[in-house]
């Protein structure tokens, strides 16, 4: 059993979910300058709610997924992947308490006050990236007429369920599920593409989706067709793009390409 300064340290990094850090480091006093790119974030949601409306509100049409419409996905994941390498260099950061959490050598103060400064470092690059992508992404899908519920839906056929990435599992290595919220807005996508593909005629193609959704659950993370079972018309516009989509996703931002951000008095949240 670890000792007690091991405890608390790891309490103060591994232990705590990426939210709680947040909340944390942003009510303790972080100030103007750690929430100046939070209230900057939220503010690129409403002008982006304000334009596409919430991403529940957006139906995926019956033939809507196309080559133009992945090539604007694209352009907006350019603008988000010079962010990789400094979320990757926050993930190094907490990867460093978990390496701590399995050393069963007790720490000494001196390493336990160390690996404090690391996780203090690693809150504050978390705090300054996570508004700066979120921001970076609402202002790309702004100028590029595309929402964040047709972002969520190309994103998640293509990352998730086509080429089999596991959700959120960037700094969180708990992750592999899709959040609450995250699976609601995909089965209401869902629900809306079915209920396009009805209207077309195609009842066959909506009773696949129909029962895929009837089949949706945390078994498989949220994840649609998680058994590569991706209708073939939509597997046949992704093909012709799966090295450029390999080459656009970062596993290490994915905790925060499809999150919003919350501002709750002095708090923010991130879900």
């Amino acid at each position: 059993m670890a000792g007690t300064g091991k405890k608390w340290l790891i309490g103060c990094g591994v232990g705590c979910g990426v939210t709680i850090l947040l909340n944390i480091f942003l009510f303790v006093g972080a100030g103007i300058f750690f929430t100046r790119p939070m209230n900057k974030a939220v503010t690129s949601q409403k002008d982006l709610t304000e334009a596409f409306g919430t991403p529940g509100q957006y139906v995926p049409e019956a033939g809507s997924l196309t080559p133009d419409r992945i090539e604007t996905f694209l352009a907006v994941r350019a603008r988000l992947l010079p962010s990789c390498e400094e979320f990757e260099k926050v993930v190094r950061g907490f990867q460093g308490m978990e390496e701590l959490e399995n050393n069963e050598k007790e720490p000494s103060m001196g390493e336990i006050f160390k690996g404090l400064g690391k996780v203090m470092g690693s809150i504050k690059g978390l705090v300054m990236e996570m508004g700066q992508v979120v921001e970076i992404r609402n202002k790309a899908l702004l100028e590029m007429d595309m929402g964040m519920g047709e972002y969520t839906w190309i994103y998640v056929l293509s990352y998730n369920s086509w080429l089999g990435y596991a959700p959120n599992v960037g700094i969180d290595s708990d992750g592999g599920d899709f959040t609450s919220r995250e699976q609601e807005l995909i089965a209401d996508l869902m629900t809306s593409h079915a209920e396009s593909l009805e209207a077309s005629g195609r009842l066959d193609e909506a009773q696949i989706w129909r029962s895929e959704l009837k089949k949706l659950g945390w078994s498989d993370g949220g994840v649609p067709f998680a058994d590569s079972s991706l209708p073939e018309e939509i597997r046949a516009v992704l093909k012709p793009y799966r090295v450029r989509l390999e080459a656009s996703y970062c596993e290490a931002m994915s905790e925060f390409d499809l999150g919003l951000i919350k501002k709750k008095g002095l708090s923010f949240h991130s879900n």
